[in-house]
């Protein structure tokens, strides 16, 4: 199971170098897409332009979308302050992501460096 990472969709819908290996995952992995991804990158297309309802529906088709459970919030607020200790730059996104992650035992795809040392991350 891999968890998609806002980065990893970002570079996916540039047709970035790396969206092929982001490809790969997309037709060979179960995929789950946190519903938080789906808000950085609403964010994202309003900046550049993009037809956000294209990808939200292309994400839709390929991924299951997550939300946040009580359970989750619980232990977000843990992982955000562990990790934040080691790297200011990790977020409160960063934090969500991870939790969902470590709660389904998936891979986080990611461009992102805050992820870089997490046994999770496959960094592209």
């Amino acid at each position: 199971m891999i968890t998609m990472d806002t980065s990893a969709w970002i570079e996916y819908f540039k047709d970035s170098k790396k969206a092929d290996k982001v490809e790969n995952f997309l037709n060979q992995e179960e995929i789950i897409t946190p519903s938080v991804v789906l808000i950085e990158l609403s964010c994202k297309s309003y900046k550049e332009g993009w037809d956000f309802n294209e990808h939200i529906k292309f994400i839709k088709s390929k991924s299951m979308i997550i939300g946040m459970k009580e359970e989750t919030i619980m232990k977000c607020g843990k992982i955000y302050y562990e990790e934040r200790k080691k790297k200011p730059s990790f977020g409160i996104i960063d934090a969500v992501i991870l939790t969902i992650a470590r709660e389904y035992d998936s891979k986080i795809i990611t461009q992102d460096n805050d992820f870089r040392d997490l046994k999770e991350a496959i960094i592209i």
